[in-house]
């Protein structure tokens, strides 16, 4: 039987920030948020359901039509209301006459008014759980007061179904493996465990919501091509990608591997001993490490592939080793700006971690994550090795299965970038561990989507062999 969840928004609206943009209208409701809500009513003794709800495959979602971005503001009436709120910045010099030492940000709200104030969520694999959990999953959503904003509350109930039919006047959207319009954030395994983790810490829940919780989702019954057999995506060795945008000055995309350094010094040096393994790559043979990247501006005509962020890319760890590791990244403070030092500069660069932003797309983790069947580089892959008879495709090739990634079906070569935007670096412009290899700009298909951020070669940790998606609907 089908695992259902009924809700109820009681004041007909929704009041809820985006994913990564929390200015813009939420709908339908994600079941990430909804998940976030029942561990936010639930005591410690009661989240083995919330264990189990997490491991099923992704609900269909029964709401409201969801209409083109272009008709947004017109079909689901979104609203945005505009004020100075209290935000966790803090200065020794206040600025909130309520809280001290805290200080006051400008932000603009987001509503969805729905036609149909219901939702519904279907996990079609629910029969997995047990009656008791089903019982104790219903019992914790009950207890849930609102959804999003506690300007909009909600009622919410668990059940099982013997036919999943939505409500009338309900569209129903359905996870797909092809990119779409809609990115709807839903529980992973493991999920529970940022969750708690970033309570523990007193952190938002957003945070967890990063590439491993944002699944693509369609009307269902379009554009199904029945010819053509299901493929699990290949998920990208690095879950969280850290994204730290220039506030002012952009560098040049030449300098990529300089600037990839100096962060590689500044993460370590705040870090906390003793450093990770994953940190500084010793003693961990044959596992991913973190890696530093420069993201140039690539993708479009415009294009000149100026560094408009810099990243670090995290592969799967153990909770704990994570959280030092992103300490290392933010600091204590997220929200403050980062000064970075950077060898042959005399001024400092500031930067700055907004993944609330969605603009310039540059310096979004959904730039470069896919998922895609084609990338190609945006910074030059470094070959692991010297090709035999030239045979540089092979070689690139080989990097891919070496990185942990799937061995590409068709790879293209050429020593000019094959993207808009795209790095040229000469050769004692590489980093100093790469100097004297070979190396090659890169298109590869895979035969199944791929997941980001996709790094391979012998640079892959150092700010080369960065890779960019590319879609059918044409180059980027």
């Amino acid at each position: 039987m089908t695992l259902r969840l009924d809700i109820t928004l009681l004041s007909e609206r929704y009041d809820a920030g985006g994913g990564e943009d929390p200015r813009a209208a939420e709908w339908p409701p994600h079941p990430a948020r909804v998940f976030a809500a029942l561990r936010s009513v639930a005591q410690e003794d009661e989240l083995a359901p919330l264990a189990e709800l997490e491991r099923l495959e992704p609900p269909l979602i029964h709401a409201s039509a969801v209409p083109p971005p272009s008709e947004r503001d017109r079909r689901v009436g979104e609203r945005h209301a505009r004020g100075y709120v209290v935000t966790n910045v803090r200065d020794s010099k206040g600025g909130h006459q309520t809280y001290p030492a805290r200080t006051s940000g400008f932000r603009q709200r987001a509503s969805s008014l729905p036609e149909d104030a219901r939702v519904q969520f279907d996990w079609l694999d629910g029969d997995e759980l047990s009656d008791g959990v089903v019982a104790e999953l219903d019992r914790l959503a009950r207890r849930v007061p609102y959804l999003g904003r506690s300007t909009s509350p909600a009622t919410l109930a668990f059940n099982r179904v013997a036919d999943p039919t939505p409500l009338p006047g309900l569209t129903t959207y359905e996870p797909t493996r092809e990119r779409s319009s809609l990115s709807i954030r839903v529980p992973y395994p493991g999920y529970l465990d940022e969750l708690n983790a970033l309570y523990q810490e007193d952190q938002p829940a957003w945070q967890a919501a990063g590439p491993r919780a944002r699944r693509f989702y369609r009307e269902a019954g379009t554009d199904i091509n029945e010819e053509t057999p299901s493929v699990d995506d290949f998920d990208s060795p690095y879950p969280d990608l850290v994204i730290l945008r220039f506030v002012d000055l952009r560098p040049s995309g030449n300098l990529v591997p300089i600037f990839t350094e100096a962060l590689r010094r500044k993460v370590m040096g705040q870090t906390e001993d003793p450093l990770p393994p994953a940190l500084h790559g010793h003693g961990t043979p044959g596992l991913p490490h973190v890696a530093y990247l420069g993201l140039p501006f690539v993708g479009n005509e415009h294009a000149d592939g100026q560094l408009m962020a810099l990243a670090v890319a995290i592969p799967g760890l153990e909770h704990d080793e994570r959280l030092r590791i992103l300490r290392g990244i933010l600091g204590e403070d997220p929200e403050r700006e980062i000064s970075l030092r950077v060898s042959g500069f005399r001024q400092a660069f500031k930067l700055r971690y907004a993944p609330d932003e969605t603009r310039p797309f540059t310096t979004t983790i959904e730039c470069w994550t896919g998922p895609a069947h084609t990338w190609a580089t945006a910074t030059p892959l470094v070959l692991d090795r010297y090709p035999k008879d030239r045979d540089l495709a092979a070689a690139v090739a080989e990097s891919f299965v070496n990185a942990g990634l799937p061995e590409p079906s068709e790879v293209e070569v050429s020593r000019e970038p094959m993207m808009y935007g795209a790095v040229r670096l000469k050769p004692r412009e590489l980093p100093k561990r790469c100097q004297g290899r070979l190396y090659t700009h890169a298109r590869v298909t895979f035969d199944r989507p791929v997941n980001g951020p996709i790094l391979a070669g012998a640079g892959r940790y150092f700010g080369v062999g960065l890779f960019a998606p590319e879609y059918e609907e044409g180059r980027r």
